[in-house]
């Protein structure tokens, strides 16, 4: 199939199946004519595009999924070496997850303090310490003019 049909099946850009042929993830069969130079792909790199979009949604890097693919296309890629690169994944997504959950519960806070008139300390945002203070509206402006 032509690019466009492998797009469409794919569900890809053309963008993105260039760079995925650029960086060697998938490689198409290029006519050998000088006429015919177009890149034809096959049913199984349709997959491999599958593939490739669940290591993304997994949090891997284009980067990384290249050279995971230069390992495993080495015959490096045992079941050990799995366990490690999938542990490790796991490790980075839980903190990410972490630093999720940091993210709501500080929203939160400043939507109720918000919602609150602004009165009582201010949320500050995972121990930075950026926060501020409530005074009255009346007040604050009487120090803007002494100021």
């Amino acid at each position: 199939m032509l690019i466009a049909e492998f797009c469409l099946r794919a569900g890809l850009t053309r963008d993105a199946v260039r760079l995925y042929v650029k960086l060697g993830l998938i490689e198409p069969e290029v006519g050998a004519g000088a006429s015919n130079r177009y890149q034809r792909f096959a049913a199984a790199d349709v997959e491999r595009a599958a593939l490739i979009r669940t290591a993304q949604q997994l949090g891997f890097t284009l980067k990384q999924i290249v050279e995971l693919n230069r390992e495993y296309a080495a015959g490096a890629m045992d079941t050990a070496r799995k366990l490690i690169v999938m542990r490790g994944q796991l490790e980075a997504i839980e903190e990410k997850a972490g630093r999720i959950r940091m993210m709501k519960k500080y929203l939160r806070a400043k939507i109720a303090w918000l919602e609150g008139g602004e009165c009582g300390a201010e949320p500050a945002f995972a121990g930075t310490g950026v926060g501020g203070h409530c005074a009255p509206v009346g007040v604050a402006a009487k120090r803007a003019k002494v100021r």
